[in-house]
């Protein structure tokens, strides 16, 4: 009997179907790759191959970024690193200095927001502290 099936019985008060099949468990792919379909990843591969960030494909494909990186990985892409442009971290060090968050500054750069903490520590500018940390 399916799952809904034996919880509206339980509910309405009357006792399991004994006719009934056993209770099978719905095997949940749980990899990445069982996921998604072949034709879906040479499709993020060919994306970030053409330039789309991390960030953007992470975001368009509901993936997190350790996951997006093991299959791009897995399938042999040569990951690449684009750090911030000494004019970009100029820029996102305004935006910090006048209040914006690392996440919106990363997010306005379309760059992970580590990434946007090591340029900003690489340029010397001093961290706020945490939201909720008051001392």
């Amino acid at each position: 009997m399916p799952p809904p099936l034996v919880e509206l019985r339980k509910l309405a008060g009357l006792k399991p179907d004994p006719t009934a099949a056993p209770d099978v468990a719905v095997d949940v792919p749980r990899t990445l790759r069982r996921r998604l379909e072949p034709a879906l990843i040479s499709e993020i591969v060919a994306k970030y191959r053409d330039g789309a960030t991390t960030p953007a494909l992470c975001a368009e494909y509901s993936l997190s970024k350790g996951g997006l990186l093991k299959l791009l990985r897995d399938e042999s892409v040569q990951l690449r690193y684009q750090p911030l442009t000494a004019e970009q971290v100029k820029e996102a060090a305004q935006m910090y200095l006048g209040g914006t968050s690392l996440a919106a500054t990363a997010v306005h750069f379309d760059v992970s927001y580590n990434g946007v903490r090591q340029a900003l520590i690489r340029a010397g500018v001093e961290r706020r502290p945490r939201g909720g940390s008051y001392h």
